[in-house]
């Protein structure tokens, strides 16, 4: 019994005397703030929008047919607690008497860190030279690229405000798309 005590002892100060290092590496991570907006196009991003005549006097102007051949996608990584909306305005002039309506679609697609839940369709809108907000609550997110099942579906259709004010002839705007910060 003595000898093990000895050998039990022998083997505690070797235990105390063995050393042990640590080694360590400070490492720095940065995320840049991404804010990217784009749209996907069936081809061409140009939107035709037609007014349509009566075949008969008496009968109203038809508003045409609406397109919804574009696809709005976008990227985001946002400061903690932050968050991001999209929103659309109209550069250049309306005909008078014409509104512009664009009608969004819920997401669907294959992005990571964007549900529902998260951000959202705040309402459907009329383009007007005063930007609208029309997607709230972006955090870190993407929507995917893939036309007709990534980002969120965008149909344009022409709704006539005030027949008095309407005149023929063919006008162009632009739709701008802004991701902006809360």
């Amino acid at each position: 019994m003595r000898y093990v005590m000895i050998i039990f002892a022998m083997c505690c100060c070797g235990i105390s005397r063995a050393q042990s290092t640590v080694a360590n590496v400070d490492v720095s991570l940065t995320m840049p703030s991404v804010a990217l907006v784009d749209i996907l196009p069936s081809g061409s991003n140009a939107v035709t929008l037609q007014m349509t005549a009566p075949s008969e006097a008496g009968n109203t102007v038809g508003t045409g047919t609406a397109n919804s051949a574009n696809w709005l996608v976008f990227t985001s990584a946002v400061a903690p607690g932050a968050s991001r909306s999209i929103r659309g305005d109209v550069v250049g002039s309306l005909p008078p008497g014409i509104r512009l309506r664009l009608d969004i679609s819920p997401y669907v697609g294959t992005g990571q860190g964007f549900t529902g839940g998260n951000s959202y369709v705040t309402a459907n809108t009329y383009l007007t030279n005063t930007p609208t907000n029309f997607i709230a609550n972006i955090k870190g997110a993407y929507t995917g690229i893939t036309y007709g099942s990534s980002g969120f579906k965008l149909n344009y259709s022409l709704e006539i405000q005030d027949f008095a004010n309407m005149r023929s002839g063919t006008t162009s705007v632009t739709v701008r798309y802004t991701m902006v910060d809360n």
